[in-house]
């Protein structure tokens, strides 16, 4: 005869296996955050970063520098880009009325930036200054803001030639 196993046991084993499972299983890979902010543990608040939040690719045809980098050598400013978006939140961004995923991943980040690089060499721009992405948000809709700065490198003056 097979006896009932009783509530008690069943939370009991449940407990058990779960402590065991949280104690032994290690994470296989460590995340790292993408966020622009970090926390500042000194002053109690939190740091903003400028760029992109991931290192640009150096698969481009012309230099992509993010943030305040500036280039090495002499250059002058083009035009000024921006490409933007808003769009209202997706079933996959919200649950029950509270927002879970805003702004874009890596991947959707770098097709944006393959879109600016695109419209700089369209100027003739030898690269990209002043790179940023900043994501922003209502209570219905979601967007993003990529900004730069278009460059030219120009070749210095000798002394003799003024």
């Amino acid at each position: 005869m097979i006896r009932k196993v009783s509530k008690w046991t069943k939370t009991a084993v449940g407990f058990v296996c779960l402590s065991f499972f949280l104690t032994n299983c290690q994470p296989t890979k460590t995340f790292q955050p993408t966020s622009y902010y970090s926390p500042n543990y000194q002053s109690g608040g939190y740091d903003q970063h400028t760029g992109l939040g991931f290192k640009v690719p150096d698969k481009y045809a012309i230099d992509v520098l993010q943030g305040d980098e500036q280039p090495k050598e002499s250059f002058e400013e083009m035009d000024k880009l921006t490409i933007s978006e808003e769009f209202p939140l997706t079933a996959k961004q919200e649950y029950k009325g509270t927002m879970l995923k805003r702004g874009n991943d890596q991947q959707e980040k770098e097709a944006i930036l393959a879109r600016m690089v695109a419209q700089a060499q369209d100027l003739g721009a030898s690269g990209l200054m002043k790179v940023n992405y900043k994501v922003f948000s209502t209570a219905t809709t979601s967007g993003y803001i990529l900004t730069g700065t278009a460059f030219k490198y120009v070749l210095k003056r000798s002394a003799r030639e003024n």
